[in-house]
């Protein structure tokens, strides 16, 4: 038996069958990772409407949540005018002016400090070259293996980080994590050095655990039919030349087909 997958934040009456579905796709997982531990590649995915490169193989084609690490612009429109009226009038508009300015400018400050953002469930592409993602706004954007300069799967969280030499960090989480965890690492780091990642080791280690016995199935041998060299066995085999009877003797039996039908004994 397969050892259970980690637990998923799940809320609401269907938590059973999220769970059931986070197991099967951990034991998927550990399917891709022996898969490859046995000398194997990934069997290629004939896919439509992408355009791939030249000896670029697409691997899996799933669904997976989205999101990119960087920081807001910090700015922030702030609000002023003149003031007219009593003196007291004057200055508790100039003091509730200047507090929804600040509250502004400490709103911008904190929207400046990086965090996970643009958050969304899409399609995913896995190819040999690349790891592609259909965003609805842009279209399909890649993101190369050979650009990865941080790898960081982390499969007992359902995520994968990767950051780039000249792009901001991507995070792919959700029920593709450990496949697409064992499949990233294998193109990242290539196809010696991929099972020592530790993010994936808890797949790799399943993947290496002897497997449970397969149960025999008991078998009852049919029984003997004792043989008389002079009994003639029925044989219903189409186009039997001896028409549909033998002797058991196979000499015999080809001397009897060379007869005419009316000589034969």
């Amino acid at each position: 038996m397969s050892p259970s997958a980690p637990k998923m934040l799940v809320v609401g009456r269907k938590k059973a069958n999220a769970e059931a579905a986070a197991q099967r796709e951990w034991e998927l997982g550990i399917d891709w990772a022996r898969w490859l531990l046995d000398g194997n590649v990934p069997q290629p995915l004939r896919v439509y409407g992408v355009v791939l490169e030249p000896n670029e193989v697409a691997y899996l084609q799933t669904t997976a949540q989205y999101s990119r690490l960087y920081g807001g612009s910090g700015r922030y429109t702030t609000s002023g005018g003149f003031f007219f009226g009593k003196p007291g009038m004057v200055l508790g508009m100039m003091a509730a002016n200047a507090a929804v300015n600040a509250s502004r400018k400490a709103a911008a400050k904190r929207d400046m400090q990086a965090s996970w953002r643009d958050v969304q469930e899409l399609p995913v592409l896995a190819t040999n070259l690349r790891l592609m993602c259909q965003l609805p706004a842009k279209g399909w954007m890649s993101f190369y293996y050979s650009a990865v300069q941080e790898f960081y799967p982390d499969t007992e969280n359902w995520t994968i980080t990767f950051g780039f030499q000249n792009a901001v960090p991507l995070r792919i989480a959700g029920l593709s994590t450990p496949t697409l965890a064992v499949l990233s690492a294998w193109c990242v780091h290539g196809n010696g050095r991929w099972h020592g990642e530790p993010g994936i080791a808890p797949l790799v280690q399943a993947a290496l655990a002897p497997r449970p016995p397969v149960a025999e199935v008991p078998y009852d041998a049919p029984a003997e039919v004792p043989y008389d060299a002079n009994s003639e066995i029925l044989d219903e085999t189409p186009g039997n030349p001896a028409g549909g009877r033998t002797t058991g003797n196979a000499y015999e039996d080809l001397l009897r087909s060379k007869l005419n039908p009316e000589d034969r004994g």
